[in-house]
């Protein structure tokens, strides 16, 4: 799994890097800093999503 998901896993690892540095007080729609957290809450649901699809994939494959 690791190896095929290398790619998704480092980038949830940056996405999450980001959100976590991210100022909810400053929380502003028109600032870059808050678009920026937006994305990469949505890339980071995205990520997932294809991990667990090609896991789910490559496992039907295994079985037959």
């Amino acid at each position: 799994m690791i190896k095929r998901n290398l790619s998704s896993i480092l980038i949830i690892i940056a996405m999450i890097l980001n959100i976590l540095n991210f100022d909810f007080s400053n929380f502003n729609i028109e600032s870059k800093k808050t678009w920026l957290f937006l994305v990469a809450s949505i890339i980071i649901i995205a990520s997932i999503i294809l991990i667990f699809f090609n896991e789910n994939k490559n496992n039907k494959k295994s079985n037959f």
